[in-house]
Formats: C-alpha cells, sequence, structure tokens
C-alpha cells in the first residue's frame, strides 16, 4: 500500500510540475498580448509610416534565399517578420480557385 501511495505522490508532483509551468506560459502570454494591445492602440491613426513606428511593432525580419519557381523564369522569396510581444505569425497562402 506504501508503494502505490508514494507512486502516487510521484505522479501528483509531476503533474502539479507541468501545471505550474503550462500556468506560468499562460501568463507571460498573456502579459505579451497585452502589451501587444496597448501598443497598437498608442498607434490608431497612423497617417504616415516612420522608423520610430516600425521599431515598435517590428522585432527583426528574416529575408530567406530566393528559389526558383519550377517551370517558370520567375523566383520566389520567403520574408519572415518577427513581431515584438507576439512572434512570427503564419499567414496562410491564398489558394488559386480552379474554375
Amino acid at each position: 500500500m506504501s508503494a502505490s501511495y508514494e507512486a502516487e505522490q510521484k505522479q501528483l508532483e509531476s503533474r502539479k510540475a507541468e501545471l505550474t509551468e503550462f500556468i506560468t506560459a499562460s501568463k507571460e502570454q498573456r502579459l505579451n498580448v497585452d502589451s501587444f494591445l496597448g501598443m497598437v492602440r498608442k498607434y490608431t491613426d497612423i497617417t504616415e509610416l516612420s522608423a520610430e513606428i516600425i521599431r515598435s511593432f517590428v522585432e527583426k525580419i528574416e529575408v530567406m534565399k530566393s528559389e526558383k519557381i519550377p517551370g517558370t523564369r520567375t523566383k520566389k522569396q520567403t520574408i519572415v517578420i518577427h513581431w515584438n510581444f507576439i512572434g512570427a505569425v503564419e499567414i496562410p497562402e491564398e489558394q488559386e480557385k480552379t474554375a
């Protein structure tokens, strides 16, 4: 009986650590979202894009190597924008409609 009790205690301690880590990550994410929204509210009526505004929103920009599209004469280049507080946001590509 003591062995099962100790096993259950270890399992509960492990679960407690997992939940504590999840709560901490959730609080940090919430803080980041709140900070980002506060910054967005500050710049609601942008009439001209300035370097200050870009520095406020953008953490870094990654420019990937250009790739030739097979069967065409064009190249495709991927750019990833990492926003302050929220990181990179994946925007799904539009699919071409076929009739």
